[in-house]
């Protein structure tokens, strides 16, 4: 009866263990549900308005599908949401252990041979070191957070950068076009006045070089233009796909900024700033995590030991009265942290990584402040610039063309200077739309250095200044 209550508490106990050991064991593909969607800040929104510029609805659909698809911010939001499950991990206690031992010698005790024994047995890390390195785990996953964020601003920023240069391109191929028609008019006029003797040779192959010329240009402007879409369609995710940008219309904005309002969020609730502090906590916690490797951890084990009945003669026929009693034992042990010179190393590791933290967000905030400085002062200087040239220089400029051809035809004024005032004026246009290109990449600048949108008044409508020609020219 003995015998048997011992074998169904040995089976019982090997069992149990046997099932834990194979459900620890059981493919990830049988157990594991559906991935989580990728966790963002609360502040994300896949609406571009809520964080970015978006001066156009073209461009709020482009930076609206680089935040949903692009390859390299959906990896680092992913990375970031894998790192967050590390902290469950640090949480949970170590795996318990089992041992099983068969006695190939038995042992002889009085009351009976013992054959087998189990014992399972846990150990447990002194108070406060899995809530440490949980803590720890959790800032590096927050940091992570704000790093994809940051991610998510730079592309943004390399977005509208090459949004904004195609805007320029788009406006260059459009004066290309409006001046080669001029030239081409000007040209027929120059064969006229030659073929009646009132002209030159020398104005007839002036104007045919000068249309060479930009014929030249409008192919490289074609080929930067491609360029340009293929580089927008590689950030938001399509590399792929053909990309047909439509007229893009840049005003000149009214900028409303106050210098040390924008170098104060830029310096204190900057993505990058973010970033950096989470690693100063997770320092300061793993400090304090590798001064308790001086603690002691501890082990607990439960062990049960098979005992048989004495088959010796004096136990035959003088029996023990706990004969074959099975052993269940209880066992406590400490780690005892002996090498103070490995504790003592790992705690100045852990406090030089956080000096150079600490060093790594002074140098951060610093490089900050200067971006939204650089920017507001380029800012400044191209949007007195395009003032200039859009209510003076081109105005002038268009004025000098008329008068131009009016002396020209009352042969008044020669045909080169004509072509010079033609000149002036085309080159007037493109440098002030090369101005606003400059002015808008400038305001994505300073949104990326602030990290936050910055408060701007939209202009009129631009000034393309199209069909400049003033009538017709005998």
């Amino acid at each position: 009866m003995i015998l048997s209550w011992r074998r169904w508490t040995l089976s019982r106990i090997s069992w149990a263990v046997l099932t834990i050991c194979a459900a620890a064991t059981i493919p990830a593909a049988e157990t594991a549900s559906d991935p989580p969607a990728i966790a963002r800040p609360a502040a994300a929104s896949d609406w571009p308005e809520d964080r970015f510029h978006v001066p156009d609805s073209q461009s709020r659909d482009l930076i609206a599908t680089l935040l949903l698809e692009s390859p390299q911010l959906r990896s680092s939001w992913a990375r970031s949401q894998s790192r967050m499950e590390r902290v469950p991990q640090a949480r949970s206690l170590p795996e318990m252990q089992f041992r099983y031992t068969y006695f190939a010698s038995t042992p002889e005790t009085r009351v009976g041979p013992q054959t087998q024994g189990l014992e399972l047995s846990q150990v447990v890390p002194w108070g406060g070191k899995r809530r440490l390195q949980a803590e720890r785990d959790e800032s590096l996953a927050v940091g992570a957070t704000w790093e994809a964020a940051d991610l998510e601003r730079m592309l943004v920023a390399d977005l509208k950068h090459a949004y904004f240069e195609a805007a320029y391109l788009q406006e260059a191929l459009e004066i290309n076009s409006e001046e080669r028609e001029l030239l081409r008019r000007f040209e027929s006029i120059a064969l006229k006045r030659y073929s009646t003797g009132e002209g030159i040779q020398q104005s007839v192959v002036k104007v045919q070089t000068e249309i060479s010329r930009l014929d030249d240009g409008r192919t490289d402007l074609r080929r930067r233009l491609d360029a340009m879409g293929r580089r927008i369609s590689e950030l938001i995710g399509r590399p792929d796909a053909p990309l047909n940008l439509e007229l893009i219309d840049l005003s000149l904005p009214e900028i409303r900024h106050e210098r040390e309002n924008l170098e104060r969020i830029a310096v204190s609730d900057h993505p990058r700033v973010h970033a950096v502090e989470q690693r100063v906590e997770a320092d300061l916690l793993w400090t304090e995590r590798r001064e308790r490797e001086a603690r002691p951890d501890f082990r607990f084990a439960l062990g049960y030991i098979v005992v048989e009945d004495r088959d010796d003669p004096a136990g035959v026929l003088n029996p023990p009265p706990d004969n074959g009693q099975d052993v269940l034992a209880l066992s406590v042990g400490i780690e005892i942290p002996l090498y103070r010179k490995r504790i003592r190393s790992g705690v100045a590791e852990a406090r030089g990584s956080q000096r150079a933290n600490e060093e790594l967000l002074a140098a951060v905030r610093n490089r900050l402040r200067y971006d939204v400085q650089e920017a507001l002062l380029r800012l400044d200087s191209l949007h007195e610039r395009g003032r200039l040239y859009r209510d003076v220089i081109i105005p002038q400029a268009e004025e000098s063309l008329a008068s131009a051809e009016a002396a020209y035809t009352t042969n008044r004024l020669d045909f080169l200077d004509l072509l010079d005032a033609q000149r002036i004026l085309f080159q007037s246009r493109l440098a002030y739309h090369r101005l606003m290109s400059d002015l808008w990449i400038a305001l994505a600048d300073l949104e990326l250095a602030v990290g936050k949108p910055v408060p701007y008044v939209p202009g009129t409508a631009n000034s393309r200044q199209r069909k400049t020609t003033s009538g017709s020219t005998s």
